[in-house]
């Protein structure tokens, strides 16, 4: 697939010659397509693409991990602990020999021996045997110096055992007075530091605990969404679209926010006609010109399943209409279009049911817009019946007098998944299939490819929507009327 308006400048780089405009939305644009092309169809991805899909599952997933993570540690009972310091002195060596460096890991050791603890356990009136749960003893550093710590509940009790403790120990091994016997034996020791009363519970810590549960859930998160991504049978991106459809991908419209929920500012081409959405828009339509044949003029969008076709379609036309071609955009969807909402028209205007009911003509039902050189066929009452509608004598006839009057005409037509997309196939020349790279899934392309078995050699190419990460368009121009509330609940339910 080559890029639209671009030029290679020989050193390995692409341009896009709208950024030689000042406009630098092409270039934007080129490089999103880059990105894109550059997975194969069987692989996952890129990140952006991998975590645009799975966002919600990452999130909710990550924030299940914390909240259980903070919900524990708000069971846990607070700990609080006190800290006594007791130095081990060398044992003095003999005939002048050098002193002996004491053993501080045989001496943490001793700290929790049954002999200190009985004698601790006289200091504070309690049993011995109970008297080593919270107890712990580490050697700060290079030092001499032991910390000996306890950790309870109640802060007045672990001050009181981690000074009996450190007492029982300076007592076992600095006796008084010290026999004769036992001279150079062993190392003494000395309490350096009287156990304080701890002010604030040192466990559970509530930060910590959270950042871990945070990192956790996180790692917890990607693994489970690589997971379901290889396992989801989802678009992976435009090579894989046009691998299932065995047909070219024609354009890629970045995803973006219109900034309010009325359909007319989906209408890229009027409201924000210098975005990078517009650029890929006037992609689109130089790519449908140089692909249409001689006599190629009836262009119609569907697509596998509740693609948007209507914002695509209205667009295109828009696109074509600005490149000063006499242009008819036809609703033909009657039960989920949307193209005449995000033109602007409302929707009691006489449209394509009266039209092929033979009870208003063709000058009637064709309207005028505020796009020059576009006029909009409506899909008019909703019909009890739409596909035998469709496929009434008059349609083949209604789309001869429209193509007599317009250069090119582009249909919103039903999604595949219903047959009412095609008599409306069977009339045109050339046919646009709209996949989205959030939604469609391989299954589903396969499935409308079966669809337009018939019409396979009419298929133009492929538009994959809803690209990239969702982007904000700025409003530069809005000339468009205000649309009267939809009529069909059964639209607003798919779209």
């Amino acid at each position: 697939m080559t890029l639209d308006n671009t030029v290679h400048d020989g050193d390995g780089r692409w341009h896009h010659a709208a950024g030689r405009n000042g406009n630098g939305q092409g270039v934007k644009l080129a490089r999103l397509m880059t990105r894109q092309f550059g997975h194969g169809p069987g692989t996952p991805g890129s990140w952006s693409r991998f975590l645009v899909v799975h966002a919600r599952w990452i999130l909710a997933v990550t924030l299940a991990v914390v909240v259980a993570t903070a919900a524990f540690a708000l069971t846990q009972t607070p700990q609080y602990r006190s800290e006594a310091d007791v130095v081990v002195d060398p044992v003095p060596g003999v005939g002048g020999a050098s002193a002996q460096q004491p053993d501080m890991s045989t001496e943490a050791s001793v700290v929790g021996s049954g002999v200190v603890l009985n004698r601790a356990a006289r200091f504070v009136h309690a049993p011995a045997a109970g008297l080593g749960n919270g107890l712990s003893v580490k050697a700060r550093g290079n030092s001499y110096v032991l910390q000996i710590f306890y950790s309870s509940p109640d802060p007045n009790v672990a001050q009181r055992r981690a000074q009996a403790v450190a007492q029982g120990y300076t007592a076992f091994r600095s006796p008084k007075p010290i026999p004769k016997s036992a001279q150079n034996a062993a190392p003494t020791a000395t309490l350096i530091t009287r156990a304080s009363l701890p002010t604030s519970p040192y466990s559970p810590t509530y930060g910590l605990d959270i950042a871990i549960g945070l990192l956790v859930g996180l790692a917890l998160a990607l693994v489970t969404a690589w997971g379901r991504d290889y396992l989801d049978d989802r678009l992976r991106g435009p090579l894989d679209l046009e691998q299932q459809a065995g047909a070219e991908v024609l354009a890629l419209i970045p995803a973006f926010r219109a900034g309010k929920r009325e359909p007319r500012r989906r209408l890229v081409m009027m409201v924000s006609p210098t975005s990078m959405v517009a650029e890929a828009y006037r992609g689109l339509r130089t790519r449908v010109l140089l692909a249409a044949a001689r006599d190629s003029r009836t262009i119609l969008v569907t697509s596998p399943a509740w693609e948007d076709r209507g914002t695509v379609a209205a667009n295109l036309a828009a696109a074509l209409a600005q490149s000063g071609r006499s242009t008819a955009l036809v609703c033909a969807d009657q039960h989920w279009g949307c193209a005449h909402m995000v033109i602007g028209t409302g929707n009691d205007a006489q449209g394509l049911t009266e039209l092929l009911e033979q009870r208003t003509d063709l000058t009637s039902a064709l309207h005028p817009t505020e796009v020059p050189g576009l006029r909009l066929l409506p899909p008019g009452a909703l019909s009890p019946d739409p596909a035998a509608l469709l496929q009434l004598p008059t349609l083949r006839r209604a789309l001869r007098e429209i193509r007599a009057q317009a250069d090119v005409v582009v249909i919103e037509a039903p999604p595949l998944v219903s047959p009412d997309a095609l008599p409306l196939a069977d009339n045109t020349e050339m046919i646009l299939l709209i996949a989205d790279a959030r939604t469609s899934t391989r299954a589903q392309v396969r499935a409308a490819m079966r669809e337009l078995d018939q019409e396979r050699a009419k298929l133009t190419g492929c538009v994959l929507v809803s690209v990239g990460l969702r982007r904000r368009l700025k409003s530069t121009f809005l000339g468009l009327p205000r649309p009267t509330a939809p009529r069909r609940t059964d639209h607003a339910a798919r779209q």
